[in-house]
């Protein structure tokens, strides 16, 4: 659990802020709306909160969202946003979700990208801790970045595609449930940054692959593919939702 913290906290220095009414975003709350999530006047938590793009954007319209997340400094950005856009009703819980205890039920659990539901252990306790519904968010069926991939595999490791919808619609099937409506959307994007930035984030892209960087060969290799100054890539990637209704 340390290491996956000090990954997330490395992550979290240059991870991008929340930006209201962004296109993604706004296209899967109204997926999940239109597929049986009400959050008017609702308790939310929001599992694995990260920037806080889901509890940020639901803020004016729920009862209270408890935005639980293990990296401190994302904490820290969601409470400063949320003053900032004169929210008062999210409050920030910092740690894991295995350790953390279901002491009240949520009306709508939301996980997005969240390695927290990367188990069916995970999986499991989200939906026990919400009594509508899970607004779930998680990957698709591809991811491709080749300049991670071959950073990687300095390191002895390949670039994985993590758990994510598929399996969350299997583990359904196999607890009974009636499939839900579900959906994936395309999330390419072009990486862009500094040499600095880039050796911080490829060092977190190997922890959280459970690695230990070698910050060496990290420096020479961002260095030898730099170009003025600059790193550029493109990652291929899908993401898939849906919005399970509890019986």
């Amino acid at each position: 659990m340390q290491q996956t913290k000090e990954a997330w906290e490395l992550k979290a220095k240059t991870f991008r802020r929340f930006k209201k009414n962004e296109e993604d975003t706004l296209e899967i709350l109204e997926f999940f709306r239109q597929n049986g999530a009400d959050f008017r006047g609702k308790e939310i938590i929001d599992i694995g909160c990260g920037n806080g793009r889901f509890s940020l954007e639901l803020a004016e319209e729920a009862k209270h969202i408890l935005a639980l997340d293990i990296s401190d400094t994302m904490l820290e950005n969601i409470a400063n946003d949320a003053r900032a856009l004169g929210f008062g009703n999210i409050t920030t819980l910092c740690s894991d979700w295995e350790s953390f205890k279901i002491e009240k039920k949520f009306d709508i659990a939301l996980a997005s990208m969240t390695p927290a539901l990367n188990n069916k252990a995970g999986f499991l306790k989200a939906l026990e801790v919400c009594m509508e519904g899970l607004a779930y968010v998680g990957w698709g069926r591809k991811r491709e970045a080749e300049f991670i991939d071959t950073l990687l595999k300095e390191h002895g490791m390949r670039l994985e595609l993590p758990v994510g919808l598929p399996n969350v619609l299997e583990w359904l099937k196999e607890l009974g449930y009636k499939e839900p409506k579900f959906a994936y959307m395309c999330a390419d994007f072009t990486y862009e940054s500094d040499v600095a930035q880039a050796i911080n984030d490829m060092a977190f892209n190997v922890k959280v692959h459970g690695g230990e960087p070698n910050h060496a060969l990290i420096a020479e290799y961002v260095n030898a593919r730099a170009k003025d100054g600059k790193i550029r890539y493109t990652h291929t990637r899908e993401v898939g939702y849906t919005f399970i209704k509890k019986p």
